[in-house]
């Protein structure tokens, strides 16, 4: 060692930024060229308000006929509108790069095209805790990264590549970014995932139980890398085992609305379960007799997946309702969040992690993100 203290460029910036406001302003890719991710930021058809553009501040709602005024008027859609400053503010949310308005089905559409390191940033903090460990954070940006690039090419050509919500990645735009998710970006800049020279699907969970799953038990495809792992330090999360109690009723209305052919249930029964402990298929009688069988990912649906947590439990009838005991949260594919936040407690490096939760995958940067 020289005893010369040094800094990057990219990290320089960041710094001179906490001092002028915080690393808001400077996130990851945005003062450079790079691959642009298109997120879908809001469907609505009531009321949008857009200001900061450069066209000045616009309000945006349903007209006759499935028809949107923009600022009263009816408006050749879509419409790309660029920052006027440094963000766009959409119903008080700012958002880097540019805002698109489209329309489908009567809803406002506003996506939001966005250099994907900038994206990157504005998910982690929504996905798990800016706090934990900077190694989780690292991975955490690998995997976000990796998502978004698997979609940029199953999804190329289409109006957006992802949602912002859980049925994609939560992002929340520039209001998400902190010092601790920037600085995780910019650590693993442009690193992505890969199996056999292709970005993997890089799903991932809060909590998976002791044990992820293999993707082809919950989906019905199989990847090689998602297969189960050992995930030993998933206990330390709150909640790790939880209860939840259902009126037999409740049961019956929320199978009925999503499909299945039954009355109020007597009896749930489990028939099988995967090598990792949940759920592959379940009986559900009715006082009729009639019974319906469906996986613990079925059940998880019907009855709402924050309410039965994963599909790893047990159920009893006790008096008019049906109490499940379980443990872990989501699917249980890929990476459990507890279970990194674990391993980096314990000494493990982001690429240890990302090699234990996808096994088989490489780490590589610089790989063509949009084809």
């Amino acid at each position: 060692m020289t005893g010369r203290f040094k800094i990057s460029p990219l990290r320089l910036i960041c710094v001179l930024a906490l001092f002028i406001g915080g690393c808001l302003h400077a996130a990851p890719g945005q003062a450079r060229g790079g691959e642009k991710v298109r997120v879908l930021v809001l469907s609505s058809g009531g009321q949008i308000e857009l200001k900061g553009t450069h066209r000045g501040d616009l309000l945006v709602r349903a007209g006759s006929n499935g028809a949107l005024l923009v600022n009263g008027s009816r408006a050749a859609l879509p419409i790309r509108l660029s920052p006027g400053g440094g963000f766009i503010s959409v119903n008080g949310r700012p958002y880097r790069g540019v805002v698109e308005v489209a329309a489908s089905d009567g809803q406002a559409l506003v996506i939001n095209e966005i250099e994907i390191e900038a994206y990157v940033a504005g998910i982690i903090s929504n996905e798990i805790s800016s706090r934990w460990p900077e190694e989780v954070l690292k991975a955490q940006a690998v995997i976000a990264r990796t998502y978004a690039v698997y979609n940029m090419r199953r999804r190329a050509g289409l109006p957006y590549h992802l949602e912002s919500s859980v049925m994609g990645q939560v992002y929340g735009g520039a209001s998400s970014e902190d010092s601790a998710s920037t600085r995780a970006v910019s650590e693993t800049m442009g690193e992505i995932l890969v199996f056999e020279d292709e970005p993997a699907l890089t799903v991932y969970h809060a909590n998976a139980g002791g044990m992820t799953e293999s993707a082809s038990e919950v989906w019905l495809k199989g990847y090689p890398y998602l297969v189960p792992v050992e995930s030993p330090f998933d206990e330390a999360a709150p909640k790790y085992l939880w209860e939840l109690a259902v009126p037999a009723e409740a049961v019956g209305e929320a199978l009925s609305r999503a499909g299945h052919d039954i009355g109020q249930p007597e009896d749930m029964t489990v028939i099988e379960t995967t090598p990792a402990g949940r759920i592959r298929t379940l009986s559900v009688r009715d006082r009729d007799g009639r019974d319906v069988w469906l996986s613990g990912e079925d059940l998880r649906k019907a009855l709402g997946y924050s309410s039965l947590r994963s599909a790893i439990f047990e159920v009893a009838r006790e008096g008019g309702a049906f109490v499940f005991r379980g443990r872990g949260s989501g699917h249980g594919v890929g990476l459990s969040q507890w279970g990194a936040k674990g391993m980096a407690e314990n000494g493990y490096s982001y690429r240890q992690i990302l090699r234990h939760f996808y096994p088989g995958t490489e780490l590589k940067r610089g790989i063509s993100f949009g084809k």
